[in-house]
């Protein structure tokens, strides 16, 4: 349990809008049980480019008073931690979540995965990312979603299905792996619960569509709310696309069986972290079986809450 917050009476979350990086933050500060007011920035192309260097033009947004703990995640963002770090005389004590790039002592405290390079005494480094999951996440989500999974033939299979990103291509060969995976769950009598991502192929998803006709399932394909917390719960085992350490992550924080689709990583900062799960037994590969085992819980967000309290407040 985290201890009591005393100290931390405001906190700023500073966002350039990409999702992933708001929830790692939002993971952090719920964690806390701090109400972080959320700071969305809007870069100029000049200092997205700089970025982790340069200076922010003048933010009506970012002015004092300043606030006990600022967090942020994503390269834009740097330049506007860095800001309020100076402005503040360091009274603002500031955490960089993932690998900035430019030295730790920029910051109060950085967060970066174990498989990045940077070191520092002010850096603390998980396997996997800090998120939002917790219990009392989870159990809201069944609450809300109870009524409709509750009509499912069990066993239940969720599929977290991502997208196109750098270090994964989701090539005609790619997509047919993770239909194929789908044909697999369906054959062997689960119930398939899944999700699409934003950035998952228009042509994969209206594939997933044909092969679900008739058959009982579930999917989100970003059309009204999103049961992504609630597919978490309540599936038996997890089967994701392997390009999302915050699904992965996620995943590992409730925890859940994860099997992962084998797909080829153009990155081999990511393959290093998908070998590193495999090893330590945490995911599996999908072949013809799906089985329900008992995994280990990784709780990143409660590490860094706990270096946190531990270095600063």
């Amino acid at each position: 349990m985290s201890k009591e917050n005393t100290k931390i009476k405001d906190c700023w979350i500073i966002s350039s809008g990409l999702i992933g990086c708001e929830n790692q933050c939002l993971g952090i500060t719920e964690r806390m049980g701090i109400k972080a007011d959320l700071k969305r920035i809007n870069p100029s192309i000049g200092l997205s480019i700089l970025a982790p260097y340069g200076k922010p033009i003048f933010n009506n947004e970012l002015t004092g008073p300043w606030p006990d703990m600022a967090i942020s995640a994503g390269r834009r963002t740097v330049p506007y931690l860095r800001y309020i770090r100076k402005k503040s005389k360091k009274e603002c004590k500031t955490i960089y979540l993932q690998d900035p790039k430019i030295n730790s002592k920029e910051f109060d405290i950085v967060w970066a995965p174990s498989h990045d390079r940077i070191e520092g005494n002010n850096v603390i480094k998980t396997v996997t990312s800090p998120n939002r999951v917790s219990e009392n996440l989870l159990n809201q989500a069944y609450t809300e979603w109870n009524n409709t999974f509750s009509k499912f033939s069990k066993p239940l299979a969720g599929f977290l299905i991502g997208g196109v990103s750098k270090a994964y291509s989701f090539n005609d060969f790619e997509c047919n792996k993770v239909l194929n995976s789908i044909n697999i769950a369906l054959k062997s009598g689960w119930t398939p619960l899944i999700t699409l991502s934003r950035r998952t192929p228009k042509y994969l998803a209206n594939k997933i569509r044909e092969i679900l006709k008739n058959k009982d399932y579930f999917l989100f394909d970003d059309d009204g709310p999103n049961p992504y917390f609630a597919i978490l719960k309540f599936s038996d085992v997890i089967i994701l696309t392997p390009d999302s350490a915050n699904m992965i992550s996620e995943a590992l924080a409730v925890p859940k069986p994860i099997y992962f689709i084998d797909m080829k990583s153009n990155s081999k900062r990511f393959e290093k972290f998908i070998i590193s799960l495999v090893e330590s037994n945490h995911i599996k590969p999908l072949e013809e079986k799906i089985e329900v085992y008992e995994n280990k819980k990784l709780d990143a967000t409660q590490e860094v809450v706990d270096y946190i309290y531990k270095n600063l407040f």
